[in-house]
This record gives C-alpha cells, structure tokens and sequence, in this order.
C-alpha cells in the first residue's frame, strides 16, 4: 500500500512540474537586444508568425512579412501624417519603437519616441491591407 501511495504522490509530482514548466515556457518571448546604433529591428508576435514586421528606428518605414507562393517578401506599410511626427534637424540615430499587446494585431503601435505622434496598425482598406493610422495627442 505505502509503495502505490508514493508511485501515485511521485506521478503527481511529476505532472505539475510538467504543467507548470510548459505554463512558463508558453508564456517566455525570444528577446534579442539590438546594438545601440542598428538602424532595422525585426518585431514579432508570440502568436503569430503574420504579426511579423521589419522597423527602420530612424524613419519610421515599416514593412510586414508576408508569404506567397513564391517565398517570403517584406511588404512596405503606408502610414498617416501625423502633425507630431517632427525629428529635429541633425538628428541621427533611433526614433521610432514598435509595441505590441502579444493579443491581436489591434493592439500594435507605432512610435515616435522624440514626440510622442503614435499610429495604430489598422486595416486600411477594402482588400484589408493593414497600414499605419494616426492617433491624435491631446495637449
């Protein structure tokens, strides 16, 4: 009897270590620090291999991965004027970050980090192309 009770605790332990390390494994993001003075950054979902986006920090250009029946392309995101969006003259080096909710492609954002002109990634159009929309600051 005490051997059944201690193989049934042992299993017991064994799959809670395994639920909780898979628990925690799920919920990790493959995080890489980019140099200082890298001009492009690549952005992905943790869900989603579409929500995958190319950023050039020092203007704001941004692309989207995207398949065809040919391979991998990166697909240029058109973005809304933004009255906010100023870099000062003779700057040089990163401006713009991309933040992601990690929930739905809705809650992505685009920013100018010098000013705060912040954009949502929207679907844009009838053929549901996504790019970039403008969100007002209030002052």
């Amino acid at each position: 009897m005490k051997k059944t009770q201690f193989l049934f605790c042992f299993y017991l332990f064994i799959v809670t270590v395994s639920f909780a390390s898979a628990q925690s494994n799920y919920n990790n993001q493959t995080a890489t620090t980019f140099p200082k003075d890298g001009k492009y950054e690549i952005i992905t979902s943790p869900l989603t291999m579409r929500d995958t986006y190319l950023l050039n920090k020092e203007t704001g250009e941004t692309w989207q991965l995207t398949s065809s029946s040919y391979g991998y392309y990166w697909n240029k995101l058109s973005k809304d004027d933004n009255p906010k969006d100023i870099i000062p003259e003779g700057y040089t080096g990163a401006v713009y970050q991309i933040t992601m909710s990690g929930i739905a492609a809705k809650g992505t954002y685009l920013t100018n980090t010098l000013t705060g002109a912040t954009w949502m990634l929207m679907v844009i159009n009838e053929d549901y192309e996504l790019g970039w929309s403008s969100i007002s600051l209030l002052e």
